[in-house]
């Protein structure tokens, strides 16, 4: 029996492995770091535009310095007080005058009574309000925008009204007391009226939805912050970021 005989042919010769290269360590996304408050080197008033670099104060969504958030908060005091109730009652008062005197005159020329201008009242007593209130306003600010743009709304009943109590006249020579009198009833028929024109049909009901219509957009543009200011704060600019 023949030794089997091992053939060993020569290795060929293997490329040399390309070295492996170090994974490159991951990149940190800034954009999407979230922090608990701004971590950077300052941060910018929305009011004066000036870099924070210490503490900062935060109204709503607006970042504030520390004298901005006292100006703010004399703003939100002065804006509340009586002082500037007032204000609102002249100006804004005024206002509603003038435009019901308007509407008067348009519905005496016209005989149209057109409850749709009530929506063009409201906008302009509102933010004559608002105005006045600079955003900060209460909600008696609303109610006194509402009452005004009703007053102004039920003038346009005043034409018809007057051309009335005319044709019911006695003794031209009245009284002084007959005439405060004739003056407390139109003024008190007026202002009822654009209830009791409900009850003349379809009409007087769509009048009395337009005119509500004109009032809640009285309650909206002299809308402010409404209640409490709170001025959250002070946070301090450098934070570390959350984990």
């Amino acid at each position: 029996m023949s030794e089997a005989t091992l053939e060993t042919k020569p290795a060929e010769p293997t490329a040399p492995e390309a070295p492996v290269a170090p994974e490159a360590p991951a990149q940190l996304d800034f954009e999407r770091a979230e922090f608990a408050e701004p971590a950077a080197a300052h941060v910018q008033c929305s009011v004066c535009q000036s870099a924070i670099t210490t503490a900062y104060y935060q109204l709503l969504d607006k970042i504030l310095c520390g004298s901005c958030r006292d100006g703010v908060q004399r703003s939100v005091n002065d804006a509340r007080g009586g002082t500037a109730f007032g204000k609102a009652f002249l100006q804004a008062g005024a206002v509603a005058v003038g435009l019901g005197l308007v509407y008067a005159l348009f519905v005496h020329l016209t005989q149209i009574q057109l409850a749709l201008a009530t929506i063009g009242i409201g906008v302009l007593v509102g933010r004559t309000v608002q105005r006045v209130t600079r955003g900060f306003g209460s909600t008696r600010h609303q109610v006194l925008a509402v009452v005004l743009t009703y007053i102004a709304s039920a003038m346009g009943y005043l034409p018809v009204i007057v051309a009335a109590m005319k044709q019911d006249d006695g003794e031209p020579g009245a009284g002084a007391l007959l005439s405060v009198l004739r003056f407390v009833f139109i003024s008190a028929l007026t202002l009822a009226a654009p209830i009791l024109d409900v009850t003349s049909g379809l009409s007087g009901v769509l009048g009395a939805l337009i005119i509500f219509f004109g009032l809640r957009t009285a309650w909206q543009s002299s809308r402010g912050v409404g209640g409490p200011v709170a001025i959250s704060g002070p946070y301090q600019v450098h934070t570390s970021p959350t984990t």
